[in-house]
């Protein structure tokens, strides 16, 4: 028989790790993200309502990437050169094949870059919306956000992710 909690991290999990992902750009600082926030609801799992999970563990899991990133900045304050060689690392490996997936690669790697470049709210709305395909009341909940703001927020963001990814591309045409 599966426990709550199990029950929990086998929907929840997945969502989480995502968001990390896209939010962070490092698949190593996204699994310690995972296990941070699944431990917090190992710890609150008897004071959670169900109805509010969801909501609540990408709140978790967006201050947690929040808090991460402020020491991230600290640390790349004092050692600029070994953040450096961490971006490196969290590059996909590009191997050569066919032209579409050169070129599904490259537009994931300048749609990486242009999302970490993008402000919040924009980043996590649209990770939440375009990613992690959640309804904008789901949106509107995780963030503690009105879903007007969610929405004018979605929009502003969208538009943001353009203009970045044109610049982009009319460059590179150039």
């Amino acid at each position: 028989m599966v426990s709550g909690f199990e029950a929990a991290v086998e929907d929840h999990q997945r969502r989480i790790y995502t968001f990390a992902r896209y939010y962070l750009g490092n698949q190593e600082e996204a699994d310690d993200i995972t296990q941070e926030v699944l431990l917090r609801l190992w710890r609150n799992r008897n004071e959670l309502d169900d109805e509010y999970l969801g909501a609540w563990l990408l709140r978790v899991t967006r201050n947690a990437c929040y808090d991460l990133l402020r020491r991230r900045r600290s640390a790349a304050k004092v050692f600029s050169a070994e953040s450096e060689d961490e971006v490196a690392e969290t590059e996909p490996a590009r191997q050569p094949g066919p032209q579409d997936r050169a070129e599904a690669s490259s537009f994931r790697g300048h749609l990486r870059d242009a999302l970490e470049e993008l402000g919040e709210p924009y980043r996590s709305v649209i990770i939440l919306r375009e990613i992690q395909g959640l309804k904008y009341q789901e949106i509107s909940d995780a963030l503690e956000m009105p879903l007007t703001s969610v929405r004018v927020n979605l929009h502003r963001g969208r538009k943001k992710l353009r203009e970045r990814l044109r610049e982009v591309y009319d460059h590179a045409a150039a």
